[in-house]
């Protein structure tokens, strides 16, 4: 079994930058628009929650505002976030594992996000958060 490397995440987080790129490394628009916010909190208990969203208060026309949340236990060995969502939205998520890869560089972490489709291009993201609790 892996160690539990736990005490690395506990605490808040901020969310200071998406990078999305394609498959050929070409930086895309990020996702939650140019006024992205977030927040992710991990506690000593093992459980997580996370909130993303774009953060504009008009969006263009046509344009659903992007949302996401979710929570649930987690475990970490310094190298990989594994979380058992007990609870989200969408809530298709509920019952899955989230696994994203981790780099943690003094009081920021970033985690890589599994790819998903946008405007008909896959995105490969990068999220990265900022300690500041």
């Amino acid at each position: 079994m892996a160690e539990d490397r736990s005490d690395l995440l506990i605490g808040v987080w901020r969310l200071v930058e998406i990078t999305n790129t394609d498959a050929d490394g070409n930086l895309l628009p990020s996702s939650y628009g140019p006024r992205k916010m977030g927040l992710i909190t991990f506690n000593d208990d093992h459980r997580m929650m996370v909130v993303i969203s774009d953060g504009r208060d008009e969006l263009p026309e046509g344009r659903a505002r992007e949302y996401s949340s979710y929570t649930g236990r987690y475990t970490f060995d310094g190298e990989t976030l594994r979380t058992r969502v007990d609870g989200s939205l969408p809530p298709e998520r509920v019952g899955t594992l989230q696994t994203r890869p981790a780099r943690i560089e003094g009081n920021r972490v970033t985690l890589t996000a599994p790819p998903v489709e946008i405007d008909g291009v896959v995105n490969y993201r990068d999220l990265t958060w900022e300690r500041i609790a």
